[in-house]
């Protein structure tokens, strides 16, 4: 809840008063990445290359687990499973939890947050499996980049003068300070001789010598 206080104000200001986009939304157009429990890793590993998403395990139409990258470094490829004779129902992580495709990108965010999720299954009331979004998909959603930093440029200017001020207050000290170090620095360069500057005789050992003698 806390996020959305923070950011539910900026987004709406930043895109227009326009509400945070919905998973629905987001995911209209995007591959499947759904498999059946007895798929193997191999054809598993290269659905997931393609999309670039987790895999979704779905089974009589209902979610019963998920398999992410993750899963395939730590499960498969550390313990050296054969791929193409491993099912996916084997490793993957059953009962995941999801939410509905109704919920925002803000919603969406909140909830991976709180929970250290990187990816979150969306699926209708009924069970049926939509797909699966992850962290990305919602910086993306929420305008990039570029919207981000609207977002941080509404959030500056939320600032009342006071810190405005104290910012540039802050901001001279520094430079200042930045300029007297820059002034000794420079002082003691120029009262050092090049005799100094000269580097120290190199330390002769001989191949009889050890470490602590």
């Amino acid at each position: 809840a806390a996020l959305q206080q923070l950011l539910g104000p900026l987004l709406s200001q930043a895109f227009g008063g326009q509400s945070s986009p919905t998973l629905r939304t987001i995911l209209a157009g995007k591959l499947s990445t759904i498999a059946s429990p007895g798929t193997n890793l191999q054809e598993v590993g290269s659905m997931m290359a393609e999309a670039r998403k987790a895999a979704l395990v779905v089974d009589n139409g209902k979610l019963i687990g998920i398999f992410g990258f993750k899963d395939m470094m730590s499960r498969a490829i550390a313990k050296e499973l054969p791929l193409e004779l491993t099912s996916v129902s084997s490793v993957m992580t059953p009962n995941p939890e999801s939410v509905s495709p109704d919920t925002t990108v803000l919603e969406a965010l909140q909830i991976m947050h709180d929970n250290k999720f990187l990816t979150l299954p969306v699926c209708e009331a009924d069970g049926r499996v939509i797909g699966v979004v992850d962290v990305m998909d919602c910086v993306y959603a929420s305008g990039g980049a570029d919207g981000w930093r609207s977002i941080f440029a509404s959030a500056m200017e939320c600032d009342d003068i006071t810190d405005t001020a104290s910012v540039h207050s802050t901001h001279k000290s520094v430079k200042s300070v930045k300029s007297m170090k820059s002034t000794t620095r420079a002082v003691k360069m120029a009262d050092t001789t090049v005799l100094k500057l000269r580097p120290k005789a190199p330390m002769i050992c001989h191949s009889s010598d050890t470490v602590l003698g």
